[in-house]
Formats: C-alpha cells, structure tokens, sequence
C-alpha cells in the first residue's frame, strides 16, 4: 500500500494558504475605491437611526505612527460594529492644521533652510505671512499624505470630504460658535 502524502483528509480549496498581504492590500484598497463601499454602505443605512461618532484629529505634522494606528483601528472597530448593528454612520476623518506641532516642525525647517543658506545660522527674523503660508503646505501635504496611510490600515471613513481646521468655512463655524458664547458673557477675563 503507498504512503499517503498527507495523513489527514485535508480539503481542497482554491483559496491561497499564502496571505500575501503586501501585493493584496492594495488590490483590496483599488477595489473598495472602485465599488465605492463607504458609499455604498451609507446608503445602504439610510433613514435608520443615527449613531453620531466624532473624530478628535490628528495634528497634519508627520507619518502616521503607533498611536494613530491604534486610534483609527479602534475607532474603525465602533464604525463597523455600528453600521453591522443597523446604524446610520457617517464617519468623517478630521486633521488638525493649526497650532504649535506644525509651526514647530515648520520653524525647525526654516532654520535649517537659513543655516544652509547664510552659513553662519543667523538672519532676519521670518515674515509671518511666509511661514504661515508654509504652515499651510505643511499641513496640506500631511493630510494627504496621512489619509492614504489610514485609508492602507483599511479603515472606512469618508475620506473625500474630512474636515479640516483650516477650511474657512470650519474656522467660520468655530468663530459663530465663540461670539455665541461671548454674546451670552460665557468668556471673561
């Protein structure tokens, strides 16, 4: 009697035993792009009960690392889970383009900019506008740059239209929202 090859009646599949993650993710990613699934998946929600869920963003300021990682995959677990229990959710990614992470690294660049430039490090202090406008660059690149990251974690979210901090009409909802609070004298000094 011959040898089996395989002492257990395993079954036959067509399904690869190789996961081959690295060639497949992006196929996965092409793929839900092309069927609009986030798309899909909302209107398949609509007019069911709503389950509201914010995004506190990220600062617009680097590669996305462990904390992000953590902080899309869980929030990406309550978007599924919701959405699966028969929730309305729209989820939409935010990016943080203000404040003191991004001026820094922008700073940082800066210096090393006039140092390369004038030799000696010193300089004419920098004009406002100009760094603001590269604060501007700065954050623009890295929301782009972060959302095709977060979108590679396989996250669904509606990457198409995220708000941002430095949208006029978002910094209009916040200075509407802070002369509310002044006119019913909620800020004091």
């Amino acid at each position: 009697m011959a040898k089996k090859k395989y002492p257990i009646n395993r079954p036959k599949t067509s399904f690869s035993m190789k996961a081959n993650l690295v060639q497949r993710e992006p196929e996965f990613q092409k793929r839900w792009e092309k069927i609009d699934l986030y798309n899909r998946l909302r209107a398949k929600a609509e007019g069911r009960d709503k389950f509201v869920f914010h995004d506190g963003p990220p600062y617009a300021n680097g590669d996305i690392h462990l904390g992000h990682l953590l902080n899309k995959v869980l929030k990406d677990l309550v978007v599924r889970t919701k959405t699966m229990a028969g929730f309305d959710l729209n989820y939409i990614p935010g990016w943080d383009c203000h404040g003191l992470p991004i001026e820094h690294k922008v700073l940082k660049e800066s210096q090393a900019e006039a140092k390369q430039s004038s030799g000696s490090g010193g300089g004419e202090p920098a004009d406002v506008m100009r760094i603001r406008g590269k604060c501007k660059k700065y954050a623009e690149k890295f929301v782009k740059l972060q959302s095709k990251q977060m979108q590679r974690l396989g996250t669904h979210a509606d990457y198409g239209n995220p708000y941002i901090t430095m949208d006029p009409n978002y910094e209009a909802g916040v200075l509407e929202v802070f002369a509310e609070m002044v006119g019913r004298g909620l800020v004091y000094r």
